[in-house]
Formats: structure tokens, C-alpha cells, sequence
């Protein structure tokens, strides 16, 4: 017998509950954990809110300025990891792959090539080292933990052997300057944020509106039910890699005109401010969750904490433990979001 349910009548003249009261204490928290890019910006306000009292210079528009200039490096590489987490895997080498793809933009200008194709062979030695990684993982069916690790090894110790220890210098002409952001394009608007700024809005659209955004969270999610839907996971898996290899070669050719030298150990660290922008931003390391905004706001996230350190006047060897802690606090916090939500999930009452 199927029972019937009858709405509470609601008499004349007698507003009907708003979304929010409907929804009650219980449906707001799951509301909340559902969407943790929500926790990130709370942090963000947390942050300004106390520091605008200890550092007046702190919410000035030079310093905030100077954040978004230094942010978007990170910011790029976040959005890559985000789309491979979203695939259930990792990218540890994307800095190795930054710092080589930094290098083939600085010699190739150095050797007077046309400024176009040397960023579309440095934008594409990124793609390929993605490719390698893709290939790796779902062909010979390394772990990705192991093969991307192995990349972060190779492609360092390229470049390395390529600069001889020294780093590359003299390559800045003038269209370099615009494009990393020395001699801004508008006012004060420079390249490098209008570029990310561009490529986080493609991204986005991409991982929302069309067939490989879905299937990166259904293979995420669950990649045997993505595999009998008649996804196919390899070639999602391996564009996930590519893209991720892709706007890490974009952030090195930005970074090293930005830099106007790339030094060898350019890339250095990178990989773990990386991950740890993503995770932060709500991505899950177990796959299937994540978003672009997010990244953003833990790229962000990121750099104001290094900036409050600055602010701080503690020692710069400080912020690596800074970026460690904030990665263990954020991946605790995902695990508790996750038991959290399969609690809601089940005390739900159930229509």
C-alpha cells in the first residue's frame, strides 16, 4: 500500500517557511559540509578579521596587490590537481614539470626563437610530461603515487643537468615582460591574473558542462560503476594528467618571466603547495570531489598565510611548516567532513 503525504495547510495571509527554516539545523550543517569552499572562505574572513587588528598594513590594496600576483602560480597548479584528485588519482611532479617547462621557455627565447612558438613548445613539453604520467599509470599500471614520483625525480634532475647549477638569465624582452606580469596590460591589471583568472573560468565550464567534467566525478566516485556505465576511464584518467601537465607548464612560463631567471631548483615545493591548495579547496583525496573555486580560494588561502608570517616577522624557514600544518589540518578535516556527512546522510528522515 502506498501511503500519502499531505502538505501542513497554510492559512491565508500566512508566509509560507523560507528554504532555510524548512530545512532546520540538521539540513543547514549538511548544507555546510556539502559545500566546503564555505569553511575556506570563513578561514579567509577569520584570518583578515584578526590580522587587520595586528597589521594595519595587512588589508592595505599594495599588499593584497602583491597576494594576487603571488597566488597565481599556485592557483594553476591547484586546478590541476584538482582535476587529477577528482579522477581518484595524484600529481606529485607538477613542480619538476613547472621548473622544465620554465627552462625550455627561457632557451628557446634565449636562442631567438619566435616568442609564439617557444610558448607552445614550452606549453607543450608540460602536456607531454602530463601525457607520460597519464600513460604510465593506466598503461603499466604503476601506482600514481610511484609514477608521478618518479617524474618529479626525472624532470628535476633535467633541468638540472641542462643548467649545470646555474640558472638561465637573460631571456626577458619585452613581450615577456607583459607576460609574466613585469609591465602590467591595463592599469594595474597584469597577464598573469588575467590568465588565470581565464583559465579557471574554461576550467570550470569544463569539469561542469561537458561529458569528461562528469565522467571525472563518476570515475572518482566509484571506477568500476564509471567503467560498466560505458565510461572510458582510461582516457579520462589520462586527460586528467595531460591538463594538469598542461597548466603546470603555463604557471612555469609565467613564473619565470615573473622571476626573469629560472633557476634549478625553480619548482622546488610547488607540488606540495599544490596539493595542499586542493584539499584545503574541498577537493578529496579518496576522488570524486572538488571544484575549481575551491582551488582558487585554497591557493589563496595559502598565500595569505605565508603573507601573515611575513607580516609576523617570522622567519621565512617557517613557512614550509606553516604549509605542512595547514595540510594536516585540512585533510583532517576532510576525513571528519566526509564521517560527518555519512552521518547526516543516515539520520536524515527520509521523504
Amino acid at each position: 500500500m502506498t501511503s500519502l503525504t499531505t502538505s501542513p495547510a497554510t492559512s491565508p495571509g500566512t508566509a509560507p517557511p523560507s528554504p532555510v527554516a524548512r530545512r532546520g539545523p540538521t539540513g543547514l550543517l549538511r548544507e555546510v559540509v556539502r559545500r566546503p569552499s564555505a569553511g575556506v572562505v570563513g578561514l579567509l574572513v577569520l584570518i583578515c578579521v584578526v590580522m587587520t587588528f595586528l597589521a594595519p598594513a595587512f588589508l592595505t590594496y599594495g599588499n593584497w596587490y602583491n597576494l594576487a600576483q603571488q597566488m597565481v602560480f599556485v592557483a594553476l597548479l591547484a586546478i590541476g590537481m584538482t582535476i587529477v584528485l577528482i579522477t581518484g588519482g595524484i600529481d606529485l611532479s607538477v613542480g619538476s614539470v613547472l621548473g622544465l617547462s620554465a627552462g625550455v621557455m627561457a632557451y628557446l627565447v634565449n636562442q631567438g626563437m619566435m616568442f609564439g612558438l617557444c610558448l607552445l613548445l614550452a606549453v607543450g613539453a608540460g602536456a607531454g610530461l602530463g601525457l607520460v604520467n597519464g600513460l604510465v599509470v593506466t598503461k603499466l599500471g604503476i601506482p600514481d603515487f610511484v609514477a608521478t614520483l618518479a617524474m618529479l625525480g626525472v624532470a628535476g634532475g633535467l633541468l638540472y643537468l641542462w643548467t649545470g647549477g646555474v640558472p638561465f638569465t637573460g631571456f626577458m624582452i619585452p613581450v615577456y615582460d607583459t607576460l609574466g606580469g613585469v609591465t602590467p596590460l591595463v592599469g594595474d591589471l597584469t597577464a598573469p591574473i588575467l590568465a588565470m583568472a581565464v583559465i579557471a573560468v574554461v576550467v570550470a565550464f569544463i569539469m561542469r558542462r561537458t561529458s569528461f567534467g562528469r565522467h571525472a566525478y563518476g570515475v572518482g566516485s566509484n571506477r568500476e560503476a564509471a567503467r560498466l556505465s560505458g565510461v572510458d576511464v582510461v582516457r579520462v584518467r589520462i586527460t586528467a594528467y595531460v591538463l594538469s601537465g598542461t597548466l603546470a607548464a603555463c604557471a612555469g612560463v609565467l613564473l619565470a618571466g615573473r622571476t626573469t631567471a629560472v633557476a634549478p631548483t625553480i619548482g622546488v615545493g610547488y607540488e606540495i603547495q599544490a596539493i595542499a591548495a586542493a584539499v584545503i579547496g574541498g577537493a578529496a583525496l579518496a576522488g570524486g570531489r572538488g571544484r575549481v573555486l575551491g582551488a582558487v580560494l585554497g591557493a589563496l588561502t595559502l598565500t595569505v598565510a605565508s603573507n601573515v608570517i611575513n607580516l609576523a616577522s617570522v622567519s621565512p624557514t617557517w613557512q614550509p611548516v606553516a604549509v605542512g600544518t595547514i595540510l594536516l589540518v585540512a585533510v583532517g578535516l576532510d576525513r571528519a567532513s566526509a564521517s560527518l556527512s555519512r552521518r547526516l546522510g543516515r539520520a536524515a528522515p527520509s521523504p
